[in-house]
């Protein structure tokens, strides 16, 4: 079962981008010790259930057939990420950071990439299920 392997390999990528990327924006790693502040808490929170999307779609590309029951986990985690970045967006319009363009330009790459993965495994969930349905038709047709 090799639907749009090409793809599913380029959305792991984008999403071990996107993981770093956000450690990196987010600087986790200098709010190790600040813990207390509720700001950072929310950073880290936000931050690293994010790291299961690599690690989903890494399995995704390795063995689609074993692994395609966490498609629809992975679309819906997709759509919980996309409606916080959308809220991010707000905030970010009416409360620019110190650094605002870079966060914008950050949050708008977010969105769209997100768009992206959930019209991806959308495609690759549909083409999963036809190539299903395609081998039991031809298996009842050796059946008879």
């Amino acid at each position: 079962m090799s639907a749009y392997k090409p793809l599913r390999l380029a959305l792991f990528f984008y999403e071990l981008f996107r993981f770093i990327d956000a450690l990196k924006e987010m600087q986790v790693f200098s709010f190790i010790n600040d813990l207390g502040q509720p700001d950072n808490l929310q950073m880290l929170v936000w931050v690293a259930p994010n790291m299961l999307f690599p690690l989903m779609t890494l399995f995704l590309f390795l063995d689609l057939a074993s692994y395609k029951s966490y498609i629809p986990l992975y679309i819906a985690g997709k759509c919980a990420t996309l409606a916080l970045t959308l809220r991010l967006i707000g905030g970010a319009l009416f409360y620019p950071p110190g650094n605002g363009a870079r966060s914008l330009f950050f949050i708008f790459f977010l969105t769209f990439g997100d768009l992206l993965c959930i019209i991806s495994f959308v495609l690759i969930r549909s083409d999963v299920k036809k190539r299903e349905k395609n081998d039991d038709k031809s298996s009842s047709m050796d059946d008879k």
